[in-house]
C-alpha cells in the first residue's frame, strides 16, 4: 500500500511538472532592459497612434472592440509584460513576443456593456520595460438601457 501511494505521488508530480512547463516561451534575458537601467534617450518606448477611443452611443449588452496600434519608437526591444483592465467587462489582447525598435504592434480591447448604463469610461494599463513603465489607454461609451432601445 505504501509503495502504491509513493508511486501515485511520484506520478502526479511528474504529470504536474510536464503540464506546467508545456507552453512556456523563452525570452532572451539579454534583450530586456529594465526602465531603471534606461538612461535619458535610451531604451524602449511605446508610442500609440491614439490612446483614447470613443465608442459613441451603444446599446446595453452590446460587445464592442477597438484596436490601439503602437510602435516601439525607442532604441531597445520592447516587452509588454501585462495589460490590465479596470474591471471584468473589458478584455485586452496584446502581443507576447518582443517588439524590436521601429516595429509595431497592437492591443485589442473588447468591452461588454452588459449591466452598464449611461456614460462609461474605462482605463487599460500596459506594463512594459519602456521608459514609461505603466502606460494607460482609455475608452468611453454612452450605454443606452435595454428599455430605451425597444
Amino acid at each position: 500500500m505504501k509503495t502504491n501511494c509513493k508511486l501515485l505521488i511520484i506520478l502526479l508530480m511528474a504529470i504536474n511538472f510536464v503540464a506546467c512547463n508545456n507552453n512556456k516561451k523563452e525570452v532572451d534575458a539579454n534583450i530586456i532592459e529594465t526602465p531603471s537601467s534606461n538612461t535619458k534617450g535610451n531604451g524602449a518606448e511605446i508610442t500609440f497612434d491614439h490612446d483614447e477611443w470613443d465608442f459613441g452611443t451603444i446599446s446595453e449588452g452590446e460587445i464592442v472592440e477597438h484596436t490601439y496600434n503602437f510602435k516601439n519608437t525607442g532604441n531597445k526591444t520592447l516587452l509588454i509584460s501585462d495589460v490590465q483592465a479596470t474591471c471584468g467587462c473589458t478584455v485586452p489582447i496584446w502581443p507576447r513576443e518582443p517588439i524590436k525598435p521601429g516595429q509595431g504592434g497592437s492591443i485589442k480591447v473588447q468591452f461588454n456593456s452588459a449591466n452598464k448604463h449611461e456614460s462609461v469610461m474605462k482605463d487599460v494599463t500596459i506594463f512594459s520595460n519602456a521608459k514609461e513603465v505603466k502606460k494607460k489607454i482609455v475608452f468611453k461609451a454612452f450605454v443606452t438601457s435595454k428599455t430605451e432601445n425597444k
